[in-house]
């Protein structure tokens, strides 16, 4: 799995640097995610710029991710959201679960 990390004073940005979120690299992912969320103590920002499709698995990630932001009293931001990724996002009804900039 390939990503990119730009840690800041008031954020965090986990650059997704692969073109399908799903079942290949979700556990990976997972894992990331876990660390480095439990790491740090700013605002967390997915990049999904280079995204662009996700399946299910790649749906779990993100919840993943939103739960350890809101276990902090924080929402998870989701950057640069693919039209196709987004169109998924709507169908499962999650799209008011996360927070969006371009």
């Amino acid at each position: 799995m390939k990503y990119e990390v730009d840690k800041q004073k008031d954020l965090t940005v986990f650059k997704l640097k692969e073109r399908t979120l799903g079942h290949e690299i979700s556990a990976d992912f997972k894992t990331e995610l876990i660390f480095m969320q439990n790491e740090i103590d700013n605002q967390f920002i997915i990049d999904l710029k280079d995204v662009k499709k996700c399946d299910s698995s790649g749906l779990s990630c993100l919840l993943l991710s939103e739960r350890l932001e809101r276990e902090k009293n924080r929402k998870l931001i989701l950057r640069n959201v693919q039209k196709n990724v987004m169109d998924l996002i709507n169908i499962a009804r999650l799209d008011k679960v996360f927070e969006f900039e371009n």
